[in-house]
């Protein structure tokens, strides 16, 4: 019986002291779309026309952001160059609909919007910000979930 109550009592303590789990963080429109599985971004790179102007999830790691407003990410797959430049839905009134941190590259993305082919006239702005490879599609995202911890 005793023994019974000192297992019931660490139980109890382990359960209420234990460390917090670390939860995704949700950028934009996130509920719409949560349970929808994405693609890899490498499988969109490897087939880029299968997606041009589709609504989709796509998942990878961050590799750059915009350091000036968070209004723009690079997802690329782990051992690739090659990658989607998701770009910030703009609200009704001209404004960024949300923002992402300017400090999560590393960490693993899932990313939801309409895939589109790059602008080459904005890429040299980008690439001003963060040179780099120059990615083959980009994405008007709706919504961004964030790992909590870094995917490299």
């Amino acid at each position: 019986m005793k023994t019974t109550r000192i297992l019931w009592g660490l139980l109890l303590l382990a359960a209420c002291a234990g460390p917090e789990v670390a939860q995704d963080a949700e950028y934009g429109t996130v509920d719409s779309w949560a349970e929808e599985i994405p693609v890899p971004v490498d499988a969109v790179v490897a087939e880029p026309y299968d997606y041009l102007e589709r609504t989709i999830a796509i998942s990878g790691t961050i590799h750059e952001v915009c350091q000036m407003d968070g209004c723009w990410l690079m997802l690329r797959a782990l051992e690739g160059q090659a990658g989607v430049r998701v770009h910030v839905q703009r609200g009704d009134n001209g404004g960024y609909a949300f923002t992402v941190p300017t400090d999560v590259s590393g960490r693993y993305a899932v990313a939801y919007g309409t895939v589109q082919p790059v602008d080459t006239e904005s890429e040299d702005h980008y690439q001003e910000d963060a040179p780099g490879a120059v990615p083959e599609l980009n994405m008007i995202a709706e919504g961004v979930r964030i790992a909590a911890s870094a995917a490299i």
